[in-house]
């Protein structure tokens, strides 16, 4: 065996920069205190991610804490993992002779060494790479690896570290400058000036630039590639171009490896590594969109090759390949892929001979989970099944799209219609619930129950639009179907009160049938309706200006949502009760009821309500300043979810009413800097201004005429009282936290407290 090692003084091999290294501090810092405390750090992430530029510049930062160097060893065009060993021994200008002697031979030389070894690419030599770094590792007490792959080594003293694409700007950014601020804009800059020295990113390309980044999600051989488009594309060019990526970018650097010369090259590299198995699934779930949880992926994948552990399994390995990302959202693991790597698997799914079959069964999938959200929604669990269905918003889109293109899921397509109408409220996507309602109104009726629901869900939206007349079609449609039990025309009397009401055409008949209905739905104990119904009566009854009996059906409203552990019904009673303590002129008692509406509207993330609690607080705040400051936290939240606060009839009159009242108090201009000023509040800001207003602890109602708390709340609330968080009530009971924290709000909410602290104080009251 010969054997030449380089000079005892080298410092190592690594490449000097050819372009220029962007970001990573927080990540640079980590893994510099990992390589201080561990011996073997992994970067993983997908191919492109920047796993490699990371890793080189981690090795020039550390260069000099290993005195005899950093080596780095690129191993994405070696083979043949029997040449793995001598591939690194020749590294360190060893030549050997046999595969034997060259493990022998980096083991002897390394022994006594302190160095750094960076080895690149391990994915495809995941074995061989893991077994020759366990051997190191063992015999040679100061070598360190920063191993850059796909997936982990797996041995012994490994610490992983998955590398995730750059920030990139959310879809809103405050101020003209911070869209620069986010690294992946930065790394496109650059590389954009190399192939256009002339480029800039000013008002004119800002939001483009922005664009191209997001729909890139910060990959950085994505950001790279793309920016080589603009020799021939201008920004807003490239991002039009941009739904198909995988065509686009295709022009990267000639002396590149292969793989990563295209985007496609990239993940096809991926894919070969998968098993058959892994293939499989990557493609089938390339359906979700969005992301997926595991019982998604059972229901819609576990028929197609997959079954039970096995399917899990698979998943597990997807994730440790970098094709999934797992995510932990409330106690649920999550799984998500990049869009590039789902379109590419989605390319994949259309070669599947059981394409169809998959697709037909995410879209039942999720009309069955909506249906099951629906069951379930007055419950403790109506906050999770909220979020819940906001994570699958995006499959509930892609579900929709297949049933209008497929006859065989067009009752798919009406049973997610028919029931999704509080998300798409809570969303504001109003417009969006009209769309999917009109078009698959067009198709002909499945059954009479399932056609009606999805005429109503479009009613109701055409009413929040403002768009009476439409409204009044579909529920005439409604009303006259055959078919429907006394329970389904309920909602089609529910609504035409509602439109009596708002149209101004008869008060005592939109009170009138509400109260029919009431009749209807008590007596076949369908408890959301009734709550719907009582609303609706609530509201009625403060139009026609009988007060005290908004107020009794407000207190009916609240008593029910309390036993059932509801939020959403009880933040629009009460927004309703606080109209109504306002038109008695007990502006007080009206932003007592509202501050406690925006609780509850803002903890259930309902954005169309926090629009309207905050538009309320403005017009009834006696304060003119901070009425209007109200007035335009009120108008982004308008903003946001794109709807027109003018239009709508529960809140066009009162907002016009309430500029005017602000215009003569503050004059044009002290409403408009007023109004101005309110853009410096982000969204939580916002709401902690609204709900911060100087009220004191005895702005509250009274404890005596409170609704009297259940058994399980009078629990809670001792052991608030007690100084208990959620957490340790949830433990001491044995109950969710999230039931812990339902019940806190609704005691909150009935006796009309704004603190925990309002609690104990009120049990220390009680008579013993």
């Amino acid at each position: 065996m010969t054997a030449t090692a380089p000079p005892h003084s080298s410092s190592g091999n690594l490449p000097a920069d050819l372009t220029s290294f962007v970001g990573r501090r927080p990540e640079r810092t980590e893994i510099r205190q990992l390589l201080a405390n561990t011996r073997l750090v992994t970067l993983t992430g997908f191919g492109g991610v920047g796993k490699t530029r990371l890793a080189l510049r981690v090795g020039a930062d550390v260069r000099r804490a290993f005195h005899h160097g950093v080596w780095f060893a690129e191993l994405a065009e070696l083979t043949n993992p029997a040449l793995l060993a001598d591939t690194i021994a020749k590294v360190f200008g060893l030549h050997t002779q046999t595969t034997g002697s060259a493990l022998q031979s980096l083991t002897e030389h390394l022994a006594t060494r302190n160095v750094l070894i960076v080895l690149d690419n391990c994915e495809h030599l995941i074995d061989a790479c893991a077994e020759l770094a366990d051997i190191l590792l063992r015999a040679c007490p100061d070598v360190h690896i920063l191993a850059t792959s796909r997936e982990p080594l797996g041995i012994v003293g490994e610490t992983v570290l998955p590398v995730a694409p750059l920030p990139v700007p959310p879809t809103q950014v405050t101020g003209s400058g911070a869209v620069t601020e986010y690294e992946a804009i930065t790394l496109f800059r650059d590389r954009a000036v190399a192939v256009t020295p002339g480029f800039r990113i000013g008002d004119d390309n800002r939001d483009d630039v922005a664009g191209i980044c997001r729909r890139l999600e910060g990959i950085p051989l994505a950001l790279e590639l793309a920016a080589v488009r603009l020799r021939g594309l201008s920004t807003a060019q490239l991002l039009e171009q941009l739904d198909d990526r995988l065509q686009l970018l295709n022009a990267g650097s000639r002396v590149a490896p292969s793989r990563q010369r295209t985007l496609r090259g990239c993940i096809e590299w991926s894919y070969d590594l998968c098993t058959a198995r892994e293939q499989r699934l990557w493609a089938g779930i390339a359906v979700f969109s969005g992301g997926f949880e595991l019982d998604a992926a059972h229901a819609v994948c576990g028929g197609t090759g997959h079954h039970g552990a096995e399917l899990l399994d698979t998943v597990l390995s997807l994730v440790d390949k970098s094709i999934l990302i797992s995510e932990d959202v409330g106690g649920r693991m999550r799984y998500r892929m990049l869009e590039v790597i789902r379109q590419y698997g989605e390319e994949r799914l259309r070669s599947l001979d059981d394409e169809y079959v998959i697709r037909l069964r995410h879209s039942e999938f999720y009309a069955g989970l909506s249906e099951q959200a629906a069951e379930e929604w007055l419950s403790p669990r109506q906050g999770a099944w909220m979020d819940r269905l906001r994570r699958e918003h995006a499959n509930f889109q892609r579900a929709l799209t297949f049933s209008l293109a497929q006859p065989q899921a067009t009752t798919a397509g009406l049973r997610i219609a028919g029931v999704l109408h509080e998300h798409w409220i809570a969303l504001g996507a109003i417009a969006e619930a009209r769309h999917w309602c009109e078009r698959l109104l067009m198709g002909e009726p499945v059954t009479s129950e399932l056609y009606a629901g999805v005429v109503s869900t479009a009613a109701w939206m055409a009413i929040m639009q403002g768009d009476l007349a439409c409204a009044d079609t579909l529920i005439t449609t409604g009303s006259t179907m055959a078919g429907l039990d006394d329970v389904a025309r309920t909602w089609f009397d529910n609504l035409a009160g509602l439109l009596a009401m708002y149209d101004g055409s008869d008060l005592d008949e939109s009170i009138a049938v509400n109260e029919r209905a009431l009749v209807i739905v008590r007596g076949t104990d369908d408890v959301r309706r009734e709550i719907t119904t009582l609303i609706l009566l609530q509201l009625a009854h403060c139009y026609a200006g009988h007060h005290t009996e908004a107020l009794r059906h407000h207190e009916m409203c609240l008593r029910l949502c309390a036993d059932i552990g509801d939020s959403w019904y009880a933040s629009y009673s009460l927004w309703n009760a606080g109209i109504v303590h306002w038109f008695d002129g007990d502006s007080r008692a009206a932003r007592t009821a509202l501050r406690r509406s925006l609780r509850l509207k803002r903890d259930v993330r309902d954005e169309f309500g926090v629009a309207i609690a905050l538009e309320a607080m403005a017009w009834v705040t006696p304060e003119p300043r901070r009425a209007a400051t109200l007035l335009g936290i009120a108008a982004t939240r308008w903003g946001t979810i794109g709807m027109q606060v003018r239009k709508i009839p529960a809140t066009a009159h009162w907002h016009n009413a309430c500029e005017d009242r602000l215009r003569t108090q503050l004059g044009a201009d002290g409403l408009s800097q007023a109004l101005a000023e309110s853009a410096k509040f982000d969204a939580t800001a916002g709401l902690d201004y609204a709900l911060d207003d100087g009220a004191k602890p005895t702005d509250t109602v009274p404890p005596q005429t409170a609704p009297p708390l259940t058994r399980r709340e009078q629990e809670v609330a001792t052991l608030v009282s007690r100084g208990l968080s959620n957490r340790e009530i949830a433990g001491n009971l044995v109950i969710a936290q999230r039931t812990a924290e339902t019940h806190v709000e609704h005691i909150l909410t009935k006796l009309g407290f704004t603190s925990r602290v309002q609690i104990a104080a009120w049990i220390a009251e009680q008579p013993r």
